[in-house]
């Protein structure tokens, strides 16, 4: 199962201009599966999410995930510090079938 079999929308935001955020879209192979919006002001970002910010040279967000439920409300949210710590593909995936599954259990019985 895939993130579009599986009704799963998945939007990337980068602090990159558009030229370096396509790039690395390109070199991911993410696809039309993804939507990745740029430029983003970092500062702005991590005022509305409390994701962590790095500077320096260059400065940038930290990985942050947000699973949503179809209302829009945040079902999980893992915040990073370091290369490590990120929500992955499997993972999310996991948690939309198994939130699927208790969803359509509760609604039968």
């Amino acid at each position: 199962m895939v993130y579009k079999d599986a009704g799963i929308n998945v939007i990337a935001l980068s602090v990159d201009n558009a030229e370096d955020t396509q790039a690395l879209a390109d070199g991911l192979r993410l696809g039309s599966a993804v939507q990745m919006l740029h430029s983003i002001d970092a500062h702005a970002v991590a005022a509305a999410t409390g994701a962590l910010i790095q500077e320096g040279d260059r400065t940038f967000l930290h990985a942050t995930g947000f699973v949503l439920d179809p209302e829009g409300n945040v079902a999980n949210a893992v915040y990073s510090s370091g290369p490590i710590g990120r929500l992955t593909a499997s993972d999310v995936l996991k948690k939309v079938v198994f939130e699927k599954a208790m969803r359509a259990k509760n609604s039968a019985g």
